[in-house]
């Protein structure tokens, strides 16, 4: 199965043309843009929360920082 499916390869230049004879050029590149914006705001929801809140979401951490960027009276302990 694997070997047949090897066989049958299409290249990127004639699957992008193929997209673009079926949607037409304006829809593909509006489609890219799009996603693009998509990709830019997710990496920015995620830029302002602290090492605390990015490991319990389970994203990677900044750094070894102790205190948060912006002091609040939440991270305030007694």
């Amino acid at each position: 199965m694997h070997n047949e499916q090897s066989l049958v390869e299409i290249s990127l230049k004639d699957k992008i043309q193929d997209l673009v004879e079926r949607f037409g050029a304006w829809r593909i590149a509006l489609a890219v843009l799009s996603a693009a914006w998509r990709q830019q705001q997710r990496r920015n929801l995620t830029s302002g929360l602290s090492d605390r809140m990015r490991e319990d979401i389970g994203l990677p951490v900044d750094g070894d920082r102790r205190l948060p960027s912006r002091l609040s009276l939440w991270d305030l302990r007694v």
